[in-house]
């Protein structure tokens, strides 16, 4: 496997608990949307895959359904290791999504909470669709989010502190224009007895506009079936819901 610096290394154990009540809402519209699309287009899910699952929240609430198997596929070791934690009824995979290689085909995949962002490099971006067409079965749906440039831009004019329990962390962001790419840096002071652990993160994700997803989405060979505007500030968008499906080939 080629070496990548694992981001989430110093959050897996304190990620959990960034989870507020509007994520716990996005989670639900997710799995309403995507269920929907699901009966919508007759789809008969075995296998679901959820892409960059982190410490499970997003995949854990699909082994709810009866007879799916459920796949969570992420490249931080830390973030999987939190996810193992919580459930046995997922096959947990630490892989690279750009050399994603899984045995079987999948009905569903997910990818969720702009995962896809964190592809800094179109191409590489690319490479994740053409392997998300070649794991879907045909018929199959591919729901991802991704943030918009104004969320970048918005979250860079804004720092803050924030408690969470006993700890605490400061957020400072930053946002290049002309390379598209927002820096989200977390210094995070962890209560150790009484003493305080400072621990440091740093995200880098890159801003695509929804034609370059539609174009990156066509030359995989799959079809967009969506493009949902999920959450907006200050009247513009700032997350994008994507549906999208591998064709059935004519018989």
């Amino acid at each position: 496997m080629a070496k990548f610096k694992d981001q989430y290394s110093n959050l897996a154990k304190l990620y959990d608990s960034e989870i507020d009540r509007n994520a716990q809402k996005l989670y639900g519209e997710w799995r309403t949307s995507l269920l929907k699309a699901i009966r919508q287009h007759r789809v008969k899910v075995k296998t679901l895959v959820d892409l960059a699952c982190g410490t499970g929240n997003t995949t854990i609430p699909w082994t709810r359904q009866r007879g799916w198997t459920i796949i969570g596929v992420d490249y931080s070791a830390a973030m999987l290791k939190e996810a193992r934690k919580k459930s046995k009824r997922v096959q947990w995979h630490r892989q690279d999504l750009k050399n994603l290689i899984l045995e079987g085909q999948a009905d569903v995949v997910t990818c969720h909470f702009d995962a896809l962002d964190h592809f800094l490099i179109p191409r590489d971006l690319q490479k994740v669709f053409f392997n998300v067409a070649e794991l879907l079965n045909e018929g199959g749906l591919f729901q991802f989010d991704m943030n918009t440039e104004h969320w970048f831009r918005w979250l860079s004019a804004h720092e803050k502190l924030f408690q969470i329990g006993h700890n605490c962390f400061t957020a400072s962001n930053e946002y290049d224009p002309k390379r598209r790419i927002g820096t989200f840096r977390q210094i995070w002071f962890v209560k150790k007895g009484k003493m305080y652990e400072k621990r440091e993160v740093k995200i880098k994700e890159r801003a695509y506009s929804t034609d370059e997803i539609r174009s990156m989405i066509k030359k995989a060979g799959l079809h967009p079936m969506e493009v949902k505007v999920q959450r907006k500030l200050e009247g513009k968008p700032i997350r994008i819901l994507y549906l999208v499906r591998k064709p059935k080939k004519s018989r």
